[in-house]
Formats: structure tokens, C-alpha cells, sequence
């Protein structure tokens, strides 16, 4: 298996930027979009299988590449797993650092931090998570001396209980989009828009850019390069969509005019 390279050694004047597929899911969504976009490609390769719950169940533990290798080890010895799971084991992993590192060494992606030390926010709101926490906490107590436990180790359940609950709602928090306006860590630079902006409403790739083969493989009606800069909605397949994001309304049809 082979990890991400930097490539700007070497690259003469005026020759096309080469990215990878991980490379462009990174730009274009942030770690989730590269572990999504792999998970998508190991289902279509029948590599996993992928239920609309989001359940994900290890077939041939095959990885191409060391981003599939993380994914996999995140779903333990059984093989199967929440999808979360793996997402969030990518996020904090190292070849995620060597992705954006190696994109901010040429340049791509501006602003932010580096590293696995990145905070990541709560699933809920803090205004939410808080009083949901006290609650937890003032429940727990009052269990407690239902059930006749001694007081010490009443407060003692209620003062761990809510920080194991606030450690899991960390864990598989949401991470901030970084195409969003909200203060992303960091930013792809003003020259990947034009291409990510193609990629997503099919026009030709802008001069100066070329995409790996990995990326340009087709991936049903589309390319593995739209997957990536437009999410998994660009396979139209609802379920998987439903896996990954959650229930939505489906698109309607259209109805052609009886003649």
C-alpha cells in the first residue's frame, strides 16, 4: 500500500496539477468526504456492504491503499459496524494529516491548523448538550436513591455518567464543513475552486489541472472525481444516500405529458 506523496518536487513551469482522489474528496468535503467517498467505492468494488441504517459489514478486507486500511481496522475483528465509526477513525488518523499536510505543502488548501489535535464539536449544540448533561446527572442521583445506593457512589455515577456520554458525543461528532462560513479550519485556495465548481456541474476540468485514473474511473452514471467533490448523492442511489446522511425526501419524478 502506498501512502500520499508530495509531487511538487520536480513539477516543471506551466505543467498540469495532478490530484488524486483522495486529495479531491479532501478539498471538497474535508476528511468525512474522503472516508465516505472510500466506503463508496469498496461497496461498489463488493469490498463492504452498506445498509440504508448505515451498517457497515466487511466482505474481502482488501484495502487499496492505506485511507481503506484505516477504515477497515476502525470496524474491529468482527468486521462490521456504524459507519460513523470508521469516519471518525479516519478524521483523527494519520494518513488524514498526511492528505492535508501534503496539500498545504503545495499550496492547495490555506488557513487552519494541522494535526489530530483539531477540536472536534459536540453531535448536539452546546446549548442543548449542557442542560441535557445537568439532567443526566440530577436523574442519575435520584436513581441512585431509589434503589438504596450509598451516597458517595450516587455522586460519583452521576459525575461519570454525563462525561462518558459528553466523551461518545465528541467522538462521533460532526466536523465543521470546510466549505461552510462558519470558521473552518482551513480552506481550499481560490485557484481549486474553479475546478471543484466543474466537477460538480460536469463542465470541463478549467487548463492547469489533471486528475489521477482512480479518479476519473466511473462510478455507475458519474465519475469517482463528481463522488468526490459533490458527495454521495452523485451515485443516485437513495438508500446509500439515506445510509450515509439520513432520511430525506426522494427527488420527484418527472411525468411526460400523455400525448
Amino acid at each position: 500500500m502506498r501512502g500520499p506523496m508530495d509531487r511538487t518536487a520536480g513539477r516543471r513551469a506551466g505543467e498540469s496539477e495532478e490530484l488524486t482522489l483522495h486529495e479531491l474528496a479532501l478539498l471538497a468535503g474535508g476528511t468525512w468526504r474522503v472516508a465516505e467517498t472510500a466506503l463508496a467505492r469498496m461497496l461498489l468494488d463488493a469490498r463492504v456492504e452498506i445498509d440504508r441504517h448505515g451498517t457497515v459489514r466487511v466482505v474481502r478486507p482488501r484495502p487499496r491503499d492505506e485511507v481503506e486500511a484505516v477504515l477497515l481496522a476502525a470496524l474491529g475483528p468482527s468486521g462490521t459496524g456504524w459507519l460513523g465509526a470508521p469516519r471518525a477513525a479516519f478524521g483523527t488518523s494519520a494518513p488524514a494529516d498526511r492528505l492535508e499536510e501534503g496539500l498545504r505543502a503545495r499550496s492547495l488548501i490555506v488557513g487552519g491548523s494541522t494535526g489530530p489535535d483539531r477540536g472536534r464539536p459536540l453531535l448536539l449544540p452546546t446549548w442543548l448538550a449542557v442542560p441535557l448533561l445537568i439532567l443526566l446527572a440530577v436523574g442519575t442521583v435520584r436513581v441512585a436513591a431509589v434503589v438504596g445506593m450509598d451516597g458517595g457512589l450516587a455522586l460519583l455515577l452521576a459525575a461519570l455518567l454525563p462525561l462518558l456520554v459528553a466523551s461518545v458525543l465528541s467522538r462521533f461528532g460532526t466536523p465543521p464543513d470546510p466549505l461552510g462560513p462558519s470558521g473552518p479550519y482551513w480552506r481550499p485556495a481560490a485557484r481549486v475552486e474553479p475546478l471543484l465548481t466543474a466537477l460538480r456541474t460536469g463542465a470541463p476540468l478549467p487548463p492547469g489541472w489533471r486528475l489521477s485514473p482512480a479518479a476519473l474511473a466511473p462510478a455507475g452514471r458519474t465519475t469517482w472525481a463528481a463522488v468526490a467533490a459533490a458527495g454521495i448523492p452523485a451515485l443516485g442511489r437513495h438508500h446509500l444516500t439515506t445510509a450515509f446522511h439520513g432520511p430525506r425526501p426522494r427527488p420527484p419524478r418527472l411525468r411526460s405529458n400523455p400525448s
